[in-house]
């Protein structure tokens, strides 16, 4: 008699019969930091509405100093220009973008899906709508000129593609922060790469500066410089969104405990952008996007680690990735 061992038959799973994975249900959403976001974005239309008006007239061939902006006398005396009236928009798109995160994490509301709306959001009003002033004033200077400035033939074709890294760069600038980041409040202290607010900011400010020295005669030639560096200056925020530059979150260094006499400073800084909004919004914008530069710069300089933790209220420390955050608290 023979005897054949038991082979053990393994269940053979039939082809195309997976087990379904459920779907997770989003039930509930935080209503006010969701309301800030969605108000981010809003603005951010408008922006780009008023782009549109901007190239109606160009295209009509109209004097944009004979439009009375949004046939308002009020609004022509702060936004001379449609552009003008988009930078403004996007400065309430800023002012959005800083309250809603720190809303829901004062409220322990913070989620998933707050940041990855945040993140269509700011890639609306601080990537395309900057990208497309910038491109609108340019082409509007370029057909006023009746020439191409520095002998480039494709002057305009350049400035679209500088718009369109700008936007590219501030995709991937907004991608890399959801994977990087966490929800801790921690995580938004500062970051690796110039915030695209700040970006959008640099550019905005120089565009809104421009629309109100255009109109005076003694300021036509620092009008027609501002022109010339403002495609350089796009082109420079882009890369540095994208590059691991340390910047400090600057919502939160504002609020950080300070001395007494931050106060007084911050108050003269106040009302100097009362008196000259435009001017000081260059000045506060870039002086921002060139610390984070210059800071690292110095500590070349002095020898200090380069890869530091941007932190409020911490001493600066050199940060090992493969450290986990558990065994670094201990040491």
């Amino acid at each position: 008699m023979n005897f054949r061992p038991r082979v053990r038959q393994e269940p053979v799973e039939e082809i195309g019969l997976r087990p379904k994975r459920r779907r997770k249900r989003l039930r509930t959403i935080a209503m006010l930091p969701a309301l800030l976001t969605l108000g981010n974005l809003f603005f951010g239309f408008l922006a780009i509405y008023c782009c549109g008006l901007e190239m109606r007239d160009l295209g009509a061939k109209v004097d944009a100093s004979a439009v009375l902006t949004l046939h308002s006398a009020r609004i022509e005396a702060i936004a001379p220009t449609y552009l003008a009236v988009g930078a403004i928009m996007l400065l309430m798109a800023m002012i959005c973008d800083a309250l809603d995160g720190r809303v829901a994490r004062l409220t322990g509301q913070a989620s998933r899906f707050g940041e990855q709306l945040d993140s269509l959001a700011d890639a609306v009003s601080f990537g395309v709508a900057p990208a497309l002033l910038m491109v609108t004033m340019m082409r509007r200077e370029v057909a006023q000129w009746g020439h191409v400035p520095f002998g480039y033939e494709r002057f305009g074709q350049a400035v679209v593609l500088i718009g369109a890294v700008y936007v590219l760069c501030t995709a991937l600038r907004l991608a890399r922060f959801n994977v990087e980041a966490t929800m801790e409040d921690a995580a938004h202290h500062g970051f690796r790469g110039l915030p695209s607010p700040g970006a959008a900011a640099a550019v905005v400010s120089i565009v809104f500066l421009h629309e109100h020295l255009d109109l005076g005669v003694k300021w036509v030639r620092t009008a027609a410089a501002i022109t010339h560096l403002l495609p350089i200056c796009t082109l420079a925020v882009a890369l540095l969104m994208v590059s691991r530059i340390p910047y400090v979150h600057a919502l939160n260094a504002l609020l950080r405990r300070r001395p007494f006499g931050h106060v007084v400073l911050v108050l003269m800084v106040f009302v100097l952008f009362l008196l000259y909004p435009s001017q000081m919004a260059v000045i506060l914008a870039w002086v921002f996007v060139a610390h984070g530069p210059a800071l690292k710069l110095w500590r070349r300089l002095v020898g200090r680690p380069v890869e530091v933790a941007v932190g409020m209220g911490t001493p600066e420390m050199s940060v090992d990735p493969q450290i986990h955050p558990a065994e670094r608290k201990a040491q």
